[in-house]
């Protein structure tokens, strides 16, 4: 089968990400994993990286241009979770998520976008988050940093499509993969969250629609469309709800 060309997965370890590198190198994609830990998904290169160092990023990716060229696509799925009472949160732990989440992506813009930009093609897809697009109680540094990182690669999607280059993001709600209970939850037990049934596999097969038709946005699951549509069409009416949810202890 001829390869599609070089994908490149940050964050391709475990979870989301994994399920994505597995996903594209089912669709003849060369793909290279990239993350602190060493990844294990079968046909998938792994190469160890730490998002949240200049230095480690840029060695990442000259390892992983030198094995397999360019990448014709980056998929961004690193990713770093706090949570809890907002003012409870250790300042510490919020810069931490912001490091991972906002200027890990940053960092690796900045390695491949000019490349991409040289040979007039590509895409770059970020794995986001429902908490990107509107507030969530309890979640105000991690959805802060998503939608810090989402914002900026929208801007950047203005530069980069004249030159070729597609940039687009997917956004999930809850997806079970333990990310959402390793949170460090601060000044209070983690509560009980059910999403709409997404899955990572739904959550890959979404990154991929993204990567090779070059969607540019994706709201995943049944519940996050309802408030994402509901906020277009009834500004406040969900922090409403929430907020009477809040009040009876929900």
């Amino acid at each position: 089968m001829t390869s599609r060309g070089h994908a490149v997965v940050v964050g391709g370890s475990s979870g989301i990400g994994a399920e994505v590198a597995r996903e594209l190198a089912a669709r003849a994609w060369d793909v290279s994993a990239l993350s602190r830990r060493t990844s294990a998904v079968p046909g998938v290169r792994s190469i160890a990286c730490d998002v949240g160092d200049d230095a480690s990023v840029a060695a990442a990716f000259e390892r992983a241009i030198a094995a397999a060229g360019t990448p014709r696509a980056v998929v961004y799925s690193a990713g770093a979770g706090v949570a809890g009472q907002t003012l409870d949160v250790p300042r510490e732990a919020a810069r931490d998520a912001f490091e991972v989440n906002f200027w890990g992506l940053e960092r690796v813009v900045r390695q491949v976008l000019p490349l991409m930009m040289r040979e007039g093609r590509g895409s770059i897809v970020l794995v986001a988050s429902i908490a990107a697009l509107r507030a969530v109680p309890y979640e105000a540094h991690y959805a802060a940093s998503k939608a810090a990182a989402m914002r900026y690669l929208e801007c950047v999607a203005l530069e980069a499509a004249a030159r070729g280059v597609h940039v687009g993001w997917v956004a999930p709600g809850y997806v079970p993969t333990g990310f959402l209970e390793r949170a460090g939850w601060h000044g209070m037990r983690r509560p009980e969250v059910s999403g709409s049934g997404v899955t990572s596999a739904d959550v890959a097969r979404a990154v991929a629609h993204a990567v090779e038709r070059r969607q540019s946005r994706a709201v995943l699951g049944w519940r996050e469309n309802a408030i994402a549509l509901a906020d277009r069409a009834l500004p406040g009416a969900y922090d409403r709800l929430l907020r009477a949810r809040m009040r009876r202890g929900g």
